[in-house]
């Protein structure tokens, strides 16, 4: 059985059996803690753990203000239904994530975004209501329902941006989508606070906010269109993809994109969609399959989580105060947003490449530092200032290059026909991670305590070694392009006409 203690704002994990009460952390905090920690994919962030003890227990604080920290007593199955709380949303995005490839062959890029939002949306009537139905079975649905949502919008979402984007700009558009959760997770922290939605009164509210961007999502989309290489690869349907492709560009002159993407079509036309299986046992995309995979995970395993994990306890070896940290979290997530928008600047002007293992050994150099600061802060006053611009500092290596970059290789590096399975994979691999690392983490915190991050280091040197040794640069390449670089490394030979592209793509260079 896994206990949850709070000490103040930090969390630990505790096996023993012996233990008969949890000590909760104050609502505003903890709502910002388990933000951040759950990187979760927009405002559907808010749903937290404090619920379970309002709404279950009854045992919450009375108060309008719940800054106040409470002791509840637990029993064993009341802490069995909080570990259960807390994984089920995980649970959910794993399912969502794989489900990615059918949904979209079933619906298409659009229907299946359309058809995601009815998730969130009963999620969050369930959210909101669960207060006064006094139902925590409620928040287990809603919170598992959330989660199927965000693995779906994880996978959906990349790949319609990917296909709907020019290729010049394809990397800052694809970056968009890491903007849009960072800015989500933002509006959480600041919707949080004690002096907008995060009182015993008004966290219904709170969580019920989740469903307000599937709702301005579920009013704009339909007069947007498909994506154009859905219409044209997948349906045949040129006419249409035409269409589209006229409502997305600032020019009716598409015919060169129309006839890349007809030379896609003849190259696939004697493939179908597949499945999860069949790419897994395509060798023609082996070398891209690992590619995602690997950067998948080791976004997950890089570190970023167990950074805010000692983020409270950061604060308060400087000086902050308890309250004070809320807004101390505010403004690490203010960084975290700020750096993403420079990182959609750069995206297309530096490449992909150069970001991503940039990014990797900048939060890997900071691995080194906060282990130093960790192990010293109790013994020289100042050395928690080094710590908190430890935090800064791997923010910034985090948000430009690991954090939106493995979403756009995810959608760029396979062909029409494997990318929709390729990108349920890959974030499948991060879900299952992320759920693993939240298992985990906490003995290894517990073991090694800030020695931990030795171990974050050392997955963000073979990150950064094989970002520069495997993946190609696919900064303004077209997908055939990208499929031909690959092909040596998988031992197959290209066809006439990807051939022909790559040939086209080395006059254009030169």
């Amino acid at each position: 059985m896994q206990a949850y203690f709070f000490e103040g704002e930090e969390a630990i994990m505790d096996t023993s059996s012996n233990i008969s009460a949890t000590r909760v952390p104050s609502y505003t905090s903890y709502v910002t803690q388990q933000l951040i920690a759950e990187n979760e994919t927009n405002i559907q962030n808010v749903t937290n753990l404090v619920v379970f003890t309002n709404s279950y227990t009854e045992a919450g604080p009375q108060e309008n203000n719940l800054q106040e920290t409470e002791t509840i007593v637990l029993t064993s199955s009341e802490k069995f239904l909080w570990a259960f709380t807390v994984s089920i949303y995980t649970v959910g995005g794993m399912i969502g994530s794989f489900s990615t490839g059918i949904c979209v062959k079933k619906f298409g890029r659009k229907g299946a975004l359309l058809a995601s939002n009815s998730l969130s949306i009963v999620g969050a009537i369930l959210m909101g209501t669960s207060k006064a139905a006094n139902s925590l079975e409620m928040i287990i649905i809603a919170r598992f329902l959330l989660g199927i949502f965000a693995g779906l919008a994880t996978g959906i979402v990349p790949l319609y941006l990917g296909e709907i984007s020019p290729k010049r700009i394809r990397g800052g558009l694809g970056v968009v989508n890491q903007l849009s959760i960072t800015i989500g997770i933002l509006c959480a922290q600041l919707l949080s606070l004690k002096e907008a939605l995060g009182t015993a009164e008004l966290w219904p509210v709170l969580l019920a906010f989740t469903g307000v961007p599937s709702v301005i999502q579920l009013c704009v989309l339909p007069f947007l269109p498909e994506s154009p290489r859905c219409l044209l690869i997948d349906k045949d349907r040129e006419d249409l993809a035409r269409k589209a492709l006229i409502f997305f560009r600032p020019t009716p002159d598409v015919g060169d994109e129309i006839r890349e993407m007809r030379e896609e079509a003849r190259a696939e036309s004697a493939t179908e969609q597949q499945t999860v299986i069949m790419v897994i046992k395509d060798k023609t995309v082996r070398w891209q399959l690992l590619s995602v995979v690997f950067i998948q995970f080791t976004q997950q395993l890089c570190g970023i989580n167990a950074i805010f994990f000692y983020l409270n306890t950061i604060f308060e070896a400087a000086g902050v105060a308890g309250d004070a940290q809320n807004y101390a979290s505010v403004g690490v997530g203010t960084v975290n947003v700020f750096m993403t928008v420079i990182s959609v600047l750069l995206m297309d002007r530096l490449g992909r490449k150069l970001l991503l293992a940039g990014g990797y050994a900048v939060a890997g150099l900071f691995c080194i530092i906060m282990t130093i600061a960790l192990n010293l802060q109790d013994q020289i006053s100042w050395i928690s200032n080094l710590s908190i611009a430890c935090v800064i500092g791997f923010i910034i290596g985090f948000a430009v290059g690991p954090g939106p970059v493995p979403w756009i290789l995810t959608a760029e590096l396979f062909r029409q026909s494997s990318r929709p399975a390729a990108s349920a994979i890959g974030c499948g691999v991060n879900w299952t991670f992320n759920f693993a690392l939240a298992l985990v983490f906490p003995f290894m915190q517990d073991g090694m305590g800030p020695y931990v991050f030795i171990f974050f280091l050392f997955i963000c040197v073979i990150a950064t070694a094989y970002v520069i040794i495997i993946i190609p640069e696919t900064k303004g390449k077209t997908f055939q392009e990208i499929n031909g670089l690959f092909a040596k490394r998988n031992n197959v030979k290209l066809s006439d006409v990807e051939m022909e592209e790559s040939t086209r793509h080395i006059v254009r260079e030169q």
